[in-house]
């Protein structure tokens, strides 16, 4: 029980993680839509959409057999992120 609860959370942390990856590379290209990556702890995959003037991105974060899902919509402004909103997604 606690390995699973503990691969949920980091999961949820994995999936945040992809979230500040897709906002950092934004930053140098605006056309991203969308990545990979393995971490030590897990594995995240993103996808990034245009959303009213920002960007809805979506991050699938995996730890052993835990999945979290998280979406945000963000939009620069001033050179800052800032969020619109935040929801963790349920299969």
């Amino acid at each position: 029980m606690v390995r699973r609860v503990t691969q949920s959370q980091q999961a949820l942390y994995v999936a945040e993680g992809g979230i500040e990856w897709a906002k950092a590379h934004l930053l140098v290209n605006p056309e991203l839509r969308g990545g990979s990556l393995s971490l030590a702890t897990g594995r995240v995959d993103i996808v990034i959409e245009l959303s009213g003037g920002g960007y809805k991105v979506t991050s699938e974060g995996r730890s052993g057999l835990a999945v979290r899902k998280i979406e945000q919509i963000v939009q620069l402004e001033s050179g800052k992120w800032v969020m619109k909103s935040y929801q963790e997604l349920h299969r």
